[in-house]
């Protein structure tokens, strides 16, 4: 079977509805020093402090051959973002093809790795800052690549399932 071609029903997350308004757990977010101190955005980011010190939730699910994926959603210290649920509800209901879509733009750009040395490591929602320091509401699927070295390979997509790019580099 084609590794890319993959069959939605051993992507679906029978109870997604239950861990995304029920058993995400808060997670301590960076702070602004902390942000500034690891040098990780452009400085005209690092003024927009609101997008940098978001509260997260999470939780870790098994999807598929994938164990541990950790489900991150954006939200404040008392709940996450119902919006931003309701795009993890979506995004859930067609999975599948979204991590095939993420698999085949990974196959694209990088032709010599195999597609089964991939592990979904981290499904991200809520608001992201793009290579050209646009904002904009989306996920990402954050992938591992165990080969000789090991990468991390982030492809994110627009809050209505459209990829829009991919980062990545060694872990």
């Amino acid at each position: 079977m084609d590794f890319l071609a993959l069959n939605k029903s051993k992507y679906i997350v029978s109870d997604i509805k239950d861990i995304l308004h029920k058993k995400l757990i808060l997670d301590k977010p960076l702070t602004k020093d902390e942000v500034k101190e690891l040098n990780l955005v452009n400085p005209a980011v690092y003024e927009n402090e609101k997008y940098l010190i978001q509260e997260r939730w999470f939780h870790s699910i098994n999807i598929g051959e994938w164990e541990d994926v950790d489900i991150i959603v954006q939200g404040n210290n008392e709940n996450p973002n119902a919006e931003i649920i309701e795009m993890a509800e979506k995004v859930f209901a067609e999975l599948h093809l979204h991590i095939s879509c993420a698999l085949k733009y990974l196959q694209k750009f990088f032709p010599a790795q195999e597609m089964k040395s991939y592990y979904l490591s981290t499904i991200y929602f809520g608001e992201m800052v793009n290579f050209d320091d646009y904002i904009f509401s989306g996920f990402s699927l954050a992938f591992i690549f165990d080969g000789d070295f090991e990468f991390q390979y982030k492809v994110k997509f627009k809050d209505d399932g459209w990829p829009i790019g991919f980062e990545g580099g060694p872990l």
